[in-house]
């Protein structure tokens, strides 16, 4: 099995976490399990079989070569690779604020998790074949894959949707990510987001969430830790430091917010990453 981290967290449109490949076993099975971010598996061979369940609803994917299947966070999943054919798939961990949106416009969902391509030529998954295959690129390279990845999902997907025209709320989204990324270290609250864009304080959380599929609060957390990350890897300063250098006076509620994120503490994920 091929697994890779993606330690850069300088990309917020699309967040990626790890990424890899598997050839699977007969019978090899995960879950019923639920994942924290969004992943896509993508078929090279063989077949299994894709499970999901909601309160309200619950379905069984038969798939093949060509196809692939959405995981959202947050909702119980299970799949099993096939007995005589097991597949081999690749996949990607990712999250951010253009998420939700490249989902959509690939035509997927929790309630139609199944990419089926209009183009069986093989070259829809090149993008992210090429990630693995070259794993020593820059993470300026990697991201641009990335993006040539989502961008062929939703040139090739058979559910498509059409891309909109630049609208709006994209600047308020765009603007908000932009102020973030000046006054992250300051004492800086959602009213002063929104008081800065000039809008309701209420109409402007929704308006956020609605668009990212998650509150200005956790797109802050979110970008805090991830600079909060940087410092671990990079320098030699102590929690307390990189605490108020991201905009946590209190050492306590960082890294309660830190092990949110990273699902560790700050001390033993600057143990595992430190680049000393």
């Amino acid at each position: 099995m091929q697994n890779y981290l993606f330690l850069s967290n300088d990309y917020f449109d699309i967040t990626i976490y790890q990424y890899g490949r598997q050839q699977c076993e007969p019978h090899h099975t995960f879950g019923p399990a639920i994942r924290s971010h969004y992943l896509i598996h993508c078929i090279l061979s063989g077949r299994g079989i894709y499970r999901t369940s909601t309160r309200n609803h619950s379905a069984s994917y038969e798939l093949m070569p060509g196809q692939a299947f959405l995981i959202e966070p947050n909702y119980v999943v299970h799949y099993r690779a096939d007995s005589d054919d097991p597949w081999d798939y690749i996949w990607i961990e990712f999250d951010g604020l253009k998420a939700k949106e490249f989902i959509h416009h690939a035509g997927l969902s929790q309630e139609h998790p199944v990419f089926q391509t209009s183009n069986p030529s093989g070259e829809v998954f090149a993008p992210l074949l090429h990630m693995l295959t070259h794993p020593d690129m820059l993470p300026v390279q990697t991201m641009g894959y990335a993006y040539l990845f989502f961008g062929s999902l939703m040139q090739h997907s058979a559910t498509a949707r059409p891309m909109p025209a630049n609208d709006i709320k994209k600047f308020y989204v765009q603007s908000t990510a932009d102020y973030i990324e000046t006054h992250y270290m300051e004492d800086i609250t959602i009213e002063n987001i929104a008081e800065h864009l000039g809008l309701n304080r209420c109409y402007f959380s929704k308006l956020f969430k609605k668009m990212t599929g998650k509150s200005p609060q956790e797109f802050l957390i979110t970008y805090r830790i991830h600079k909060a990350c940087e410092y671990l890897r990079s320098t030699d300063l102590t929690i307390a430091e990189i605490a108020c250098q991201v905009g946590y006076p209190n050492q306590f509620h960082f890294t309660r917010a830190f092990k949110s994120i990273m699902n560790l503490p700050p001390n033993e994920w600057r143990k595992r990453n430190h680049n000393g």
